[in-house]
């Protein structure tokens, strides 16, 4: 973008809010990143913001606790929401449906306490320590081998198919140039061309999007991987782990939560 900022009769400088032109210049040098990475990043942010139920004004959620927008009920699909709960013996925090604080009809799911979701946490990341070997290193290896030579296949084949396109537009524009196509019957084929070529496209984007998000997968397993080989067991919650390793929690009943964790794992576990 050129003329973003211009120089007054004093030689000061200011910001272009409109009062000169501005010029776009598309493709002026090499990106760092593509535009397409770019967009792709920002709606993943966008996703997982709406997932956790940001809206438009963000300073309210600087504080949210580690839990807010991750429990989902089980029975309605709604976010919990974080209450006090005050009582004889003492105050505790619990987390509730939101539909069935709003009404109770609507959704059955009763509340569930901070404590036991971070005792449950607790006990799946001892349950993976004990079992990392017949589990975790397993998973990783064929997620990896299953993963790469999969998309691998279908980008070489879709390049391919996308090589043949280009060659058979050249072999049209050849045959427009030497007068031996009348130009109704070459518009028809250009434009059968530009559409299948735009659908090849679309493939080969969404097989380089699955691949990131494998990738992903693949990386927030070998991290999982690397905490569990310390071979420690976790005596206390540990809030920067659950938030490396937990991207939801679906709460089952009162009794039972599920873990869905970064890597793809869905795990289990009962609270007290």
């Amino acid at each position: 973008m050129f003329q973003k900022t211009y120089t007054d009769s004093s030689f000061n400088r200011h910001k272009n809010n409109g009062e000169y032109n501005q010029y776009l210049c598309a493709e002026h040098h090499e990106p760092i990143i593509s535009h397409e990475v770019y967009e792709k990043a920002n709606e993943l942010v966008n996703r997982r913001g709406k997932e956790k139920g940001n809206g438009e004004n963000t300073q309210k959620y600087l504080n949210r606790y580690e839990f807010s927008g991750k429990i989902k009920c089980g029975e309605c699909g709604s976010s919990f929401k974080r209450r006090t709960h005050k009582t004889p013996g003492g105050d505790y925090t619990a987390w509730c449906c939101s539909r069935h604080i709003e009404d109770k009809n609507a959704c059955g799911m009763k509340f569930i306490t901070d404590d036991d979701v971070k005792t449950a946490f607790v006990t799946m990341i001892n349950k993976l320590i004990f079992s990392q070997q017949v589990l975790l290193k397993p998973l990783l290896k064929n997620v990896e081998s299953l993963s790469h030579e999969g998309i691998s296949e279908e980008l070489k084949a879709v390049e391919i198919e996308i090589c043949q396109l280009n060659e058979r537009k050249q072999v049209l524009a050849n045959l427009g140039v030497s007068g031996l196509l009348e130009p109704p019957i070459l518009q028809k084929e250009n434009n059968a061309i530009i559409a299948e070529s735009e659908k090849l496209q679309t493939k080969k984007n969404s097989l380089l999007s699955a691949a990131s998000v494998d990738n992903e997968k693949i990386e927030a397993l070998k991290y999982l991987i690397r905490f569990v080989q310390s071979g420690t067991m976790l005596t206390d919650y540990d809030k920067d782990l659950f938030e490396k390793v937990v991207e939801k929690i679906t709460v089952i009943s009162r009794k039972e939560i599920e873990f869905k964790l970064f890597c793809g794992l869905n795990l289990k576990e009962r609270l007290n």
